[in-house]
């Protein structure tokens, strides 16, 4: 009652209703995404987290400058047994991402503990297209986003300047 008389309750009602609007278009009209998130909750027979569509909408609101178009979704809780075959990793995402253009850009797989991190890209325009599946025992990540070439840079860059910053300060302390 007392929402329905105050202008300013009225506004926060409506941006809430627009935020619980907007979060499932967040997730959809992404096929590429949509096909991965969609695999792999048949695969564990489990939906992703949810909310992610709301946490995504906000995301893309204060994500670093030159990242855009980011999608997540994120699965817990997962049953070990039913991972799939390296193989049929390869066989999915190949199906998935071959259509879209997507190019393999890093694949990392874990022998210890079997975590694999599958990293495709592609260009669209201007800009860097980065699709990630992080596939660990229990967790699974999938995320898209995209990246300015200015951002690309810097985000490839990164383990260069922290080995240089690293190998700095371990040379002052020498040094004293």
């Amino acid at each position: 009652m007392i929402m329905s008389r105050c202008p300013a309750g009225r506004i926060l009602a409506l941006g809430i209703l627009s935020f619980m609007l907007a979060a499932p278009s967040a997730l959809s009209g992404d096929r590429d995404f949509q096909a991965i998130v969609s695999r792999i909750s048949v695969q564990y027979q489990k939906k992703p987290m949810r909310f992610m569509g709301l946490l995504t909408f906000i995301a893309n609101r204060f994500t670093p400058s030159g990242v855009s178009h980011l999608k997540l979704a994120i699965f817990e809780d997962l049953n070990p047994s039913r991972h799939p075959a390296d193989a049929d990793i390869d066989t999915f995402m190949q199906t998935v991402v071959a259509g879209a253009d997507f190019q393999p850009f890093i694949r990392v797989r874990s022998n210890r503990d079997g975590e694999q991190t599958l990293i495709y890209a592609r260009e669209t325009g201007k800009k860097l297209e980065m699709l990630i599946v992080s596939l660990e025992r229990d967790e699974a990540v999938v995320l898209k986003m995209r990246l300015s070439p200015e951002a690309m840079d810097q985000w490839l860059d990164e383990p260069v300047r922290k080995g240089r910053d690293s190998s700095h300060k371990s040379g002052r302390k020498s040094a004293e």
